[in-house]
């Protein structure tokens, strides 16, 4: 069941790399289109490292399980879900359904790889669902109980930084984000670094977007996404009320009927 439900969650496209890079504003408003994408990165790593570690009885249940949970937030929603493919009627029910199932893991499975792995896709989830303080708890009890060789320390690194971000938590953000050279990320830590500075609107922001492009030429999702940035900081501001006001149509002239004067 796990290794049927993996291959189809391998096909889903990996676009974590790209979205990762969006601008504080971006994120904020789009943030659950943004961290969808995370789950499919995710599960593929997963897929190249998970199963071969979970060999023994209880490991391989806790897997299979993992995989179970996972498997429902790719399921339809609404009006997708009829015909007779099993779903959910709303997201919101998909999205508790996710997180419960999650839970379970943990708390049948105990200090297993997959009860860890489940920990950390609960942060995910909670992010994308807008619960960015429930998030930033699972993910640091993530990485401070999960071993270095865990496949998912990356992306739970960068994920509490955009957690603390969207807390309004800049400084807490880049050491968060910073971290990722401890964990040879070092295009995506200078990117990010870049990325907040010019979401804070320093001077140095944008020349510290191309200096990122230029050192790391081999790092395409990095540098495209640090050319975006460099193109949107090149627009003139907008600022409230500059757009002019939509013209008026000239109304015909409108005259009271006079009487009849008296003689």
């Amino acid at each position: 069941m796990a290794e049927k439900i993996d291959r189809k969650q391998l096909k889903r496209p990996d676009e974590f790399q790209v979205v990762a890079g969006k601008a504080m504003s971006w994120v904020a408003g789009h943030q659950r289109a943004v961290l969808s994408a995370l789950g499919a990165a995710v599960v593929a790593v997963l897929i190249g490292w998970g199963i071969g570690n979970w060999r023994s009885s209880r490991e391989a249940n806790a897997g299979t399980e993992l995989a179970k949970a996972l498997e429902l937030g790719s399921r339809p929603v609404g009006a997708a879900a009829q015909g007779g493919q099993e779903g959910f009627a709303t997201k919101e029910e998909r999205d508790k359904a996710v997180l419960a199932a999650l839970d379970k893991v943990r708390k049948d499975y105990g200090s297993t790889t997959a009860a860890r792995t489940a920990l950390a896709e609960e942060g995910f989830e909670k992010l994308k669902q807008g619960d960015a303080a429930g998030a930033q708890k699972d993910l640091q009890d993530f990485l401070s109980s999960a071993g270095k060789d865990h496949p998912l320390q990356p992306f739970a690194q960068e994920a509490l930084g955009y957690a603390f971000e969207a807390q309004k938590k800049l400084d807490e953000a880049k050491a968060a984000f910073g971290k990722l050279r401890d964990l040879g990320m070092p295009a995506r830590a200078d990117f990010q670094d870049a990325r907040l500075a010019l979401a804070q609107g320093k001077p140095d922001a944008k020349q510290q977007l191309e200096n990122v492009a230029r050192q790391y030429p081999k790092e395409m999702d990095v540098v495209r996404a640090a050319n975006e940035r460099v193109e949107l900081a090149s627009l003139p501001p907008v600022t409230p009320g500059e757009a002019a006001a939509p013209e008026q149509k000239p109304q015909p002239e409108t005259r009271k009927p006079q009487g009849k004067k008296k003689k």
